[in-house]
């Protein structure tokens, strides 16, 4: 029954599947993948003109010297990830065919930020669907305890700090010729460098989460 159980626990398709590990490269895919289309709705919000350089204005970098076309395409990109991260980025070659489409929204001004976020989904991604079994090691049983019961609290605290930083960036410090960083830019990085501090804690608490809900099913199945 030991080896059936670790069998199951190798399948991309069996229930053994991490849970936790799942919902945040959902919540965190949908988040940054809804930012990098912002940016492809400020870039189509320029107009049918050329952009200045390969750095557009809003930290994004792209191939298309076109801000109305690189815009439709980082849109197009952005809603085919989210696509990708809601139904499909659990199965096999998921990860790598969102590491193809993360790769391109880069070059078409999807913006940097989003990107780093995007990178972050697919190296958790690329758990989803395994033992764990390093992170068993490293982690010692007391503290993936302390870990596994604080995932919910690091999860909402992680995103809540996330979404707020994305908001003043959005709301109170919109991208121009004519920018100037100011109190409110330092306010929103200190809310992102908390939301990503957040994030290593989610990920790490999460894995713990996992693990021991791997060690109870194989208790059940022996």
């Amino acid at each position: 029954m030991k080896a059936k159980a670790l069998t199951l626990n190798n399948n991309p398709s069996s229930s053994f599947s991490n849970f936790s590990t799942r919902i945040y490269v959902l919540i965190l895919g949908i988040i940054a993948g809804l930012a990098g289309m912002a940016h492809g709705i400020f870039e189509i919000s320029q107009g049918n003109k050329p952009t200045e350089d390969i750095l557009v204005r809003i930290g994004a970098y792209t191939i298309i010297s076109n801000y109305l076309l690189t815009g439709v395409i980082s849109v197009v990109i952005s809603f085919l990830i989210l696509v990708w991260i809601i139904g499909f980025i659990h199965k096999n070659n998921g990860p790598t065919i969102f590491m193809l489409l993360l790769t391109i929204l880069f070059f078409v001004g999807g913006g940097i930020a989003p990107i780093i976020g995007l990178l972050i989904t697919w190296a958790v991604a690329t758990q989803i669907n395994k033992p764990l079994a390093w992170w068993k090691k490293i982690l010692p049983e007391n503290l993936r305890n302390q870990f596994a019961k604080r995932w919910l609290a690091f999860l909402i605290t992680g995103i809540l700090f996330l979404l707020i930083g994305i908001g003043i960036w959005l709301i109170f410090t919109p991208p121009g010729e004519n920018y100037r960083i100011t109190t409110v830019d330092y306010i929103c990085w200190i809310f992102l460098g908390l939301g990503f501090l957040f994030q290593i804690l989610t990920i790490i608490s999460g894995f713990a989460r996992d693990i021991e809900k791997q060690h109870s099913i194989s208790q059940v199945t022996q």
